[in-house]
């Protein structure tokens, strides 16, 4: 299954279950999980390693969701920001955010979802060869705590560690500008930790990709719950800054 349907798969799967009157899966149910680390994957013809610089790193992400699923008709509103710090000395800061809007109507099932978070983060980087190792813990000083749940309610880990890449676009590929590319390790089976701010279909297999300087805005239309077809995704630099409560408002 494709990373970015996870959270609409989530929710799709209770409703349907409902409806064959079976259990749901858990929302942590097992996905598959990121093997190896940043440097040592594949980025595929649209994108090379380039020269890592600290600084300052950013994306805001658009996932819309129009599709129907057996005979249920689901829509999702989702809206995410992801601001890293790396500073000179070896200090790293992330505030990360999303809003989440779900609604799943059918026959006999008629659910909506609505989550809205934020998390601060803070910690150090390292450099290994060309990739760099960030190590934060949840720290509600880098930024304001929000938890806004529903039903759904995610279950955080107090630390999260990414490799990362600098990399650079080659013609022809999606990523149109040099960013930061991080594989997590709160990837699976966590619901809410690494989602939200994954872009799969930039690079081959499920990225962070932060943009310096003002950041990337990353677009993301689904058609389908299962990945069938693919989204269709379209990456480019933000003409403003995103700032940490970009996550708010949808574009």
């Amino acid at each position: 299954m494709r990373r970015v349907t996870w959270t609409i798969f989530v929710v799709a799967a209770a409703a349907c279950s409902k409806m064959a009157e079976t259990s749901p899966p858990p929302a942590n149910a097992a996905r598959p999980a990121v093997a190896g680390g940043a440097g040592s994957l594949e980025l595929g013809d649209g994108a090379q390693a380039a020269p890592f610089v600290p600084g300052r790193f950013a994306s805001a992400i658009q996932k819309n969701t129009r599709a129907t699923h057996a005979l249920q008709v689901i829509s999702g509103d989702e809206t995410s920001s992801f601001v890293l710090n790396l500073d000179p000395d070896g200090s790293a800061t992330v505030c990360r955010g999303w809003r989440y809007l779900y609604f799943n109507d059918g026959p006999e099932v008629h659910t909506s979802e609505r989550i809205r978070e934020q998390l601060g983060y803070r910690g150090r980087w390292t450099r290994r060869a060309d990739e760099v190792d960030v190590d934060i813990r949840l720290a509600n000083d880098v930024c304001p705590r929000v938890g806004q749940h529903s039903h759904l309610i995610p279950n955080h880990a107090a630390r999260w560690h990414l490799r990362c890449l600098a990399v650079a676009p080659r013609p022809h590929g999606t990523l149109v500008a040099p960013a930061l590319a991080c594989r997590s390790s709160n990837a699976s089976p966590d619901f809410g930790e690494d989602e939200p701010h994954v872009a799969d279909g930039v690079l081959p297999g499920p990225w962070l990709i932060l943009g310096a300087g003002h950041g990337l805005r990353i677009k993301i239309d689904m058609t389908s719950v299962t990945g069938h077809p693919p989204p269709a995704v379209r990456v480019e630099p933000s003409r403003d800054r995103i700032e940490a409560d970009a996550w708010q408002t949808a574009f």
